[in-house]
């Protein structure tokens, strides 16, 4: 663990009538444990279209894995938590930036819209990932609307999604702009063969 913190990813598949009471299930639990030692900051982002694979993407900061562990030890905690179990599959992991892209110029207050995409590909090609990966960033982050981009990197080889791609767009218009580009169609396919893509636009609905 570096003084930059580590990033927790958790990713929820879970019907659509099912998220607003996730969300509330959310909020009761990060309420629990956001002013624990070591806590920094929580997003929950739900997608914006129903037939996405993922519904819910949580992204937390905490200054250690260890420290989280300390916050959950809340009886609570581990209460509200196992009410999610019977209707969402959650796959979650400890994540370190492993690149990242920012516009030339700050954008103003509104929220924006995010595109999240994790992908899932063997540990031991995750080296060879990063170039495509940079590629692609870097020509949307000459589009009008881009704000940034963050590539995490799983600390674990055992996690699903060895690299989850967070970025931020003005709104979702732009990022279809740019996506819609006929320079960028023209350049190879990301990801590679031997990467899996789950993409999606969300909003965030919850903080702390």
């Amino acid at each position: 663990m570096t003084d930059t913190g580590i990033t927790l990813i958790d990713t929820w598949e879970l019907p659509e009538e099912r998220i607003d009471e996730s969300v509330a299930r959310w909020r009761e639990r990060v309420g629990l444990i956001h002013t624990a030692p070591g806590f920094r900051d929580a997003r929950l982002h739900r997608r914006l279209r129903p037939d996405s694979r993922l519904g819910l993407v949580n992204v937390a900061h905490w200054d250690s894995a260890e420290a989280r562990d300390e916050a959950l030890a809340d009886p609570r905690f581990t209460a509200s938590a196992a009410t999610a179990a019977g209707y969402a599959t959650v796959h979650g992991g400890w994540y370190q930036v492993a690149a990242e892209l920012r516009a030339a110029e700050e954008s103003g207050e509104d929220p924006g819209i995010t595109f999240i995409n994790a992908f899932e590909l063997p540990a031991e090609r995750v080296d060879e990932f990063l170039p495509h990966w940079l590629d692609h960033a870097e020509q949307l982050s000459r589009a009008p609307g881009f704000r940034d981009d963050r590539l995490h990197r799983a600390v674990s080889p055992d996690t699903r999604f060895q690299l989850v791609g967070i970025a931020h767009w003005d709104s979702a218009e732009a990022w279809r702009a740019a996506h819609e580009d006929p320079r960028l169609r023209q350049r190879p396919p990301l990801p590679p063969g031997f990467a899996t893509a789950t993409p999606a636009l969300f909003r965030v609905v919850a903080g702390f």
